[in-house]
């Protein structure tokens, strides 16, 4: 009788840590942090967003876009809590990545306050790209067609990353050791 108290506790106080230390946010928590409006654009469509679980990871992201003639901006927002590997997977490239800079692309890797990106802009398709890891958490990635990277800088600015949340991990699970 002992032990079936015992082992329920044990299995509560368990669940009740994996709940708090690993949990991602949620699609509607998460697309409060992203940009309702840019000046010029307009919203393509209410968000998207979702939440997957392979195996044991998890992870959410949420997706919005704004048009403009023939210029387009989207907007990916993941949030790898619980997937600290598509994370890493995600960013460890940037250091060691070289720049490349010529006359049709121009790739580099950039500081945004305590956050690594990296940056590229194709001019032969007119399309550019800004990617940037948040609190070793969050996976920021802006595209824009017929956009250049001044401009999506701007679009970058306008994220609250103070109001991101920290990481948390539960370190008695093996896949974040």
């Amino acid at each position: 009788m002992n032990y079936v108290v015992t082992i329920a506790l044990v299995c509560q106080w368990s669940v009740c840590l994996f709940a708090q230390g690993n949990s991602v946010m949620t699609p509607e928590e998460m697309i409060k942090l992203v940009p309702k409006k840019i000046e010029g654009f307009n919203l393509v469509d209410q968000h998207k967003g979702r939440t997957m679980k392979i195996g044991t990871l998890s992870y959410s992201m949420v997706e919005r876009s704004f048009v403009k003639n023939k210029k387009k901006i989207t907007i990916l927002l993941f949030d790898y809590n619980n997937a600290t590997i598509m994370y890493r997977q995600a960013t460890s490239k940037w250091a060691n990545q070289p720049d490349v800079v010529n006359d049709t692309i121009f790739e580099r890797s950039f500081l945004y306050g305590n956050s690594h990106g990296w940056e590229n802009y194709h001019k032969l398709n007119n399309s550019s790209q800004v990617s940037l890891g948040i609190k070793n958490r969050f996976y920021l990635i802006l595209s824009g067609e017929g956009v250049d990277l001044d401009m999506l800088q701007t679009v970058l600015a306008m994220f609250p990353l103070g109001e991101f949340p920290d990481q948390h991990l539960d370190l008695s699970d093996a896949k974040h050791r």
